[in-house]
């Protein structure tokens, strides 16, 4: 494909040691039909032989790219750099996207103007069949249409699937891209910053099959994933400020927002939710029963005030998507 030609969307597809799982899933960005695109396959250093599998792929639009490994977020990085497109979907190795899925995503964020679209996946084992245990299906599963209530969603944890999202290039780039001192939270952190830069939107469709086989990344969550996550949303709340977060969880507002802080299970942001309540209790608010919100009296017994302390007051974040 010469640099000339018009390519709407860029598929980078990172892979480690994947070479069961590769090929088909650079053959399901291929088989993509209704864009414009290329597939951009780069191999971080695998110890099998999953490139010369991919050589074994004849299709003008597949780049493969061969690199000592770096890791993932900066594997990332160099797709995005090397990537053409106006929008670009990150595909790891072992996922695989659903016939039609980057012509209804792409088609989406033309007719919305969006900055990132996401998508719903289903869940499969290392054969492809369905997943016996519905948690990680669920996990995926939420009700967030709009870039307000995926901000919601994206407080308490994150639910949204990476290579459900399709982005602008441009924005991703202009907001620093893949974050490379995080070795899991990096789609996190990213979805954050698009979603404070522009508008997002999540399709109900379930557009990509993702493998969950023992070996994923982020199956499971330990102290390291754990602070990068924290890392990740308190780096939202002070790069835009509370007040325009107080904003996105209206008509709840501060204790709202306070209650979908504590809801993450993260030390790192128990200040922020008690700046909140503190700033609720000086406008004279009467602050809310919520039993998330208990474990702030111990730390902060400026809110406990006899009678003024147990009313439900706004609406729970669950109660607004």
């Amino acid at each position: 494909m010469s640099k000339n030609d018009d390519v709407e969307v860029s598929v980078v597809v990172p892979s480690y040691d994947h070479a069961p799982f590769v090929a088909s899933a650079v053959r399901s960005a291929l088989d993509q039909v209704g864009v414009s695109l290329e597939v951009i396959a780069i191999d971080d250093g695998s110890r099998d032989d999953s490139v010369a599998r991919l050589r074994e792929i004849e299709d003008h639009r597949l780049t493969v790219v061969r690199q000592e490994n770096r890791g993932l977020s900066r594997t990332l990085n160099r797709g995005l750099e090397l990537a053409r497109g106006r929008l670009v979907k990150m595909l790891p190795s072992d996922d695989l996207l659903e016939p039609g899925a980057l012509a209804r995503q792409a088609a989406l964020v033309r007719s919305e103007g969006l900055a990132v679209a996401f998508s719903r996946p289903t869940v499969v084992d290392a054969g492809g069949r369905p997943l016996a245990d519905p948690a990680p299906q669920a996990w995926f599963d939420i009700d967030a249409g709009d870039s307000r209530s995926l901000l919601r969603a994206l407080v308490p944890r994150n639910p949204l699937c990476a290579p459900g999202a399709l982005f602008e290039r441009a924005l991703a780039l202009a907001v620093g891209g893949f974050d490379p001192s995080l070795r899991v939270a990096q789609d996190y952190d990213l979805w954050l910053r698009l979603l404070a830069r522009g508008r997002g939107r999540l399709q109900p469709e379930r557009l990509v099959r993702v493998r969950w086989h023992g070996d994923n990344q982020s199956a499971t969550a330990d102290a390291s994933t754990e602070e990068e996550r924290a890392y990740a949303l308190v780096g939202a709340l002070v790069r835009t400020g509370l007040a325009w977060w107080v904003e996105r969880f209206a008509p709840g507002g501060r204790p709202a927002l306070a209650v979908a802080l504590m809801q993450s299970g993260l030390r790192e942001v128990r200040p922020f939710a008690r700046a909140l309540l503190v700033e609720e209790r000086a406008r004279g608010a009467r602050l809310p029963g919520f039993p998330e919100l208990a474990p702030l009296l111990d730390e902060a017994p400026e809110l406990a005030r006899p009678g003024d302390w147990g009313a439900p007051a706004g609406t729970r974040p669950a109660d607004e998507r």
